[in-house]
């Protein structure tokens, strides 16, 4: 009797340990199979569906097909900015505004391209087929990483400038007013003139100590 006792106890152990070795490795296995499904979709993640893929315009910077320039034609209504002052390198990022209360801001913003950046002078063009006072807004986007860099106030610590070219100082901006033109029938042609508010300030700095 207590020979058949610890038999059964014996097989009812080895029974017991098989189940739940059995259970892990399901548990396991489902768990896998949980991990490798779910990749995919994680992989795909960034891609809304229905959402448009951005087509590159260019080879090294970060420029899209949507936000090119548009060929430069004199018999269209277009602006055709030219912009001087480029050291070259990075791009040059230019806004259409046509809402003076939300100048330089996203919802006045009309217009946004971006090219790169050669030395000296260029022309960059945008299309715009409806008549009216537009402002246009720029800057040398020196190390390409799409954004403006700024200082704490808002002042831009990369090359900027403004349609006619108003003096832009730390603590105050131009107003649209300021930098307003007419879109006439034919387009129109404006020029403005990067400003390293940086540099500036170096420079001052430097004439000061000349004098003393």
């Amino acid at each position: 009797m207590e020979q058949t006792y610890s038999v059964s106890f014996f097989r009812y152990a080895i029974y017991t340990m098989n189940t739940s070795l059995h259970n892990i490795f399901l548990t396991i296995g489902a768990f896998s199979a949980g991990v490798v499904m779910a990749l995919p979709a994680f992989a795909n993640d960034d891609l809304q569906e229905g959402e448009i893929v951005r087509v590159r315009a260019h080879a090294v910077l970060e420029i899209y097909q949507d936000e090119a320039a548009d060929i430069c034609d004199l018999e269209i209504t277009q602006v055709r900015i030219k912009v001087n002052g480029s050291t070259g390198g990075g791009m040059l990022t230019l806004e259409l505004y046509n809402d003076p209360g939300n100048f330089l801001s996203k919802k006045g913003r009309t217009r946004r391209v971006r090219v790169a950046s050669v030395v000296g002078s260029q022309t960059v063009c945008m299309t715009e087929p409806h008549l009216g006072k537009y402002a246009v807004a720029g800057y040398h986007d020196v190390d390409g990483n799409r954004k403006l860099k700024k200082k704490w106030n808002g002042t831009p610590r990369e090359p900027f400038a403004l349609s006619n070219n108003p003096k832009i100082k730390e603590l105050r901006f131009p107003k649209f007013s300021e930098s307003a033109f007419d879109l006439v029938p034919g387009g129109t042609n404006i020029t403005i003139e990067l400003i390293d508010l940086k540099k500036q300030k170096r420079e001052r700095k430097a004439a000061k100590k000349k004098t003393q």
